[in-house]
């Protein structure tokens, strides 16, 4: 019986043990996830606070010397000997200001914030679709807004890899596509490039595919690549609901 009772007792004790453990594991996972969360989302607010100082602060300090330029170019009294050096100028300090513009809009696209994800992903892929890379998306059952955060990692999950397909992988072709159903939300983007080795995704070399990855974790979501040499890439998301 002191047997028996011993035994009951060990037993008990590493029950409680097993679920002492498991409940700190289990905290530990949270606060990590919330770690990962607040990063994120102070990344976030920094990219709009200073895509509102450039929109703001630099936009407006070049739109007046764009205007003080106009004023001088139209003013007959300016030497023509002037007027090349003039045009000049302002033709760079327009294409600063379009750079600007284009910079701030990245960072923090005013259609993501007014119209949602499918909008401002129209409004990204009309900017870069070009004669050498031709872009189709499909969008089903996003009629109605994601959450704020959802919203955020998609866009820039989509824009990390579209981004990388530019750089990287001389394709002509690219299909882009977004599905809401009651199971999530399924992304694929698919391109017709040279693709790369697989083992570049284990080994999670580069910057572009970890973002890729770890902003998608925080939704609890899952990211697949299917890729080899020659043959391009498939790119699958999927976000739970």
């Amino acid at each position: 019986m002191l047997s028996a009772l011993a035994g009951l007792i060990y037993f008990v004790q590493n029950k409680r043990k097993l679920q002492t453990e498991a409940r700190l594991q289990k905290r530990l996972s949270e606060q990590q996830q919330q770690a990962a969360r607040d990063v994120l989302q102070a990344e976030e607010r920094e990219r709009r606070r200073i895509a509102t100082d450039l929109h703001d602060g630099v936009g407006q300090l070049m739109s007046a010397a764009l205007l003080s330029l106009h004023e001088v170019a139209n003013d007959t009294s300016v030497s023509t000997s002037f007027r090349p050096l003039l045009e000049r100028a302002t033709a760079l300090v327009s294409e600063g200001y379009d750079e600007m513009r284009s910079i701030s809009h990245q960072m923090m696209p005013n259609a993501l914030l007014k119209a949602g994800l499918a909008s401002s992903i129209k409004e990204f892929l009309e900017k870069i679709e070009g004669k050498q890379l031709k872009i189709q998306l499909d969008v089903v059952g996003l009629a109605e807004r994601l959450d704020e955060q959802t919203e955020t990692v998609l866009y820039r999950v989509i824009q990390e890899t579209v981004t990388n397909v530019i750089k990287h992988a001389q394709a002509t072709k690219l299909s882009i596509q977004l599905v809401r159903d009651n199971d999530g939300i399924d992304a694929t983007i698919e391109d017709n490039g040279i693709g790369f080795e697989t083992a570049q995704i284990a080994g999670g070399e580069g910057i572009g595919l970890k973002s890729i990855f770890s902003r998608i974790a925080l939704l609890n979501g899952t990211v697949e690549m299917d890729t080899a040499p020659g043959r391009g890439t498939l790119v699958a998301i999927h976000i739970p609901a």
